[in-house]
């Protein structure tokens, strides 16, 4: 019966939009080249979590494995990867030079 309870807990697991420590202003104050880094940083992170959740989840059980082990930094590095987006976008950042 514990054992139930415990999988219950692991199945209301999800990527809300709003779950997330990163706030929106983390970036704004950043010069457009740390702010592009991070940006592919979090970009290239989200990524590779999501390969490792595929990976797990092809086994029997992967999906308790991924959400217990990737799920929440992958919601994370994603919500970082928006907030770089949005300071590139406020700071003009992929502006062709002139």
């Amino acid at each position: 019966m514990a054992a139930l309870a415990g999988l219950c807990g692991c199945a209301a697991v999800s990527d809300p939009a709003g779950f997330s420590v990163a706030t929106q202003d983390r970036y704004d104050f950043m010069t457009c080249a740390e702010i592009i880094g991070n940006r592919n940083a979090n970009n290239g992170r989200a990524k590779q979590l999501a390969d490792l959740i595929e990976k797990a989840e092809s086994s029997p059980g992967g999906f308790i494995v991924s959400a217990a082990a990737y799920r929440s930094e992958l919601v994370q590095a994603r919500a970082l990867a928006a907030a770089a987006e949005r300071a590139a976008r406020l700071n003009n950042c992929d502006a062709p030079k002139k």
